[in-house]
């Protein structure tokens, strides 16, 4: 009993050891971490004192948050300039003025979509703007600097001076006129323009084979630093289709601008071939087993097959007669193009941009674009062509040649396409 009663105070003791041990090591740390803090606080407080520094912190903070920041905003459907200086959280105030002082020059605020405007925005106190860059063009921009507290507002008209230079591009044609030209760096505008000069006579998907080649030589305007800005006109362009070259010249007349073949001739006729690029004729005109009704039934068109999205051409000059919901047809568009022609293009996706009833379009312009709305198992454009009334294969359709150059007009002609040839020779030379 007497040996238990030992062995229970040995424990007690042992315990009450360990809680001083304890104790007396968290008073130690305790001590130690506040002479520590204070050290710190004093070092601090020197550092602080060192003006040097203070500015070097400042400054470390500043470029992690700037004051002035430049934004570049792309002008969007249904925007209007007190949107967009909303958007960017402007003082309430300086919006007040800025949409005054702007408001007096005319058309300024008068925004196209995908127009640009660069903004210098100050974020010291309150979120104001020093300057706007309106650019108006990609040869003219406006600039605004708001100066004395919105006091005065400083505009400056830029006019971006342009060089014209030419260049030649010449390709195989591998799988599609399209994706060839793509991989050579044409831009889209330009293959479209391409398409349409040839559409007249070539039909890209039965007469383009694999290994088939083009040339091309268009217009390009660069900036102060050779940088591509925009693009002009095709002044050459050569199909070689199975070794055949088939060479057209740029040309303006006394009245209309044109490609002519080497003999003089205009290649433009009433109404295109083709007025898709890079489809693939799935379906002609005539008696056919309709893929969703099943039975067999006059097809009045021709069918293109081609990815949505993929740009439709006006084939000729015209009058919009229709631009909406068409049934079986999908959205669709109807040209009346003289006395005689008229054109459907159904199954649209999308109608182009100012594509409605009443409109007048220009051969060639987009007026819609690939879908397979309506009554459709895939993506395609059916493409009619109609004849005094009747609907006709647009396929065998046989219209009367463009306008030849004659007399003086034919003598200006023949030096152009001379010069032509010359700048062609050169420009490969220079590619080499």
């Amino acid at each position: 009993m007497k040996f238990n009663l030992k062995i229970r105070n040995y424990k007690n003791y042992l315990t009450i050891f360990l809680l001083i041990v304890t104790s007396i090591s968290l008073l130690a740390s305790y001590l130690l971490y506040q002479s520590y803090k204070n050290k710190e606080i004093k070092e601090f407080e020197r550092l602080s004192r060192n003006t040097f520094l203070s500015k070097t912190v400042k400054s470390v903070f500043d470029s992690l948050n700037p004051r002035f920041v430049f934004k570049k905003y792309q002008v969007k459907s249904g925007d209007n300039f007190e949107k967009i200086l909303s958007f960017y959280k402007i003082d309430k105030n300086q919006k007040k003025i800025i949409l005054k002082k702007l408001g007096k020059k005319k058309n300024l605020l008068n925004l196209k979509k995908n127009q640009e405007i660069e903004f210098l925005i100050d974020y010291k106190d309150k979120v104001r703007i020093k300057n706007i860059n309106f650019i108006l063009s990609k040869s003219e921009n406006l600039f605004v600097k708001i100066v004395d507290n919105n006091e005065e507002f400083i505009f400056e008209k830029k006019i971006i001076n342009l060089e014209k230079k030419y260049d030649f591009v010449e390709a195989k044609i591998k799988s599609s006129l399209y994706s060839s030209a793509i991989k050579n760096s044409i831009p889209a505008k330009l293959i479209i323009d391409f398409a349409r000069i040839y559409g007249f006579e070539i039909d890209f998907q039965r007469d383009i084979w694999k290994n088939d080649s083009f040339q091309i030589i268009f217009e390009k305007y660069v900036n102060e630093n050779k940088q591509l800005v925009d693009t002009g006109n095709i002044i050459y362009a050569n199909l070689v289709l199975k070794g055949k070259e088939h060479p057209l010249y740029f040309f303006k007349s006394e009245d209309v601008i044109d490609y002519y073949d080497e003999r003089g001739q205009s290649i433009k006729k009433t109404l295109m071939k083709t007025p898709i690029n890079g489809a693939r004729l799935s379906s002609k005109f005539g008696k056919r087993k309709h893929p969703i009704l099943g039975f067999t039934k006059m097809h009045t068109g021709t069918d293109f097959a081609a990815p949505k999205g993929t740009p439709i051409m006006a084939s000729g000059d015209g009058v919009i007669i229709k631009a909406s919901w068409c049934g079986g047809g999908g959205n669709c568009v109807k040209i009346k193009h003289n006395s005689t022609y008229s054109t459907v293009y159904a199954h649209l996706s999308k109608f182009g941009r100012n594509v409605k009833k009443g409109s007048k379009v220009r051969q060639g312009q987009i007026i819609g674009f690939v879908g397979s709305t309506g009554m459709s198992t895939g993506p395609h454009l059916h493409y009619e062509v109609i004849e005094n009334g009747k609907k006709i294969n647009s396929q065998t359709l046989k219209l009367p040649s463009g306008k030849t150059l004659k007399g003086r007009e034919r003598k200006q002609f023949e030096i152009v396409k001379l010069k032509t040839n010359v700048l062609k020779s050169n420009l490969i030379f220079e590619n080499n």
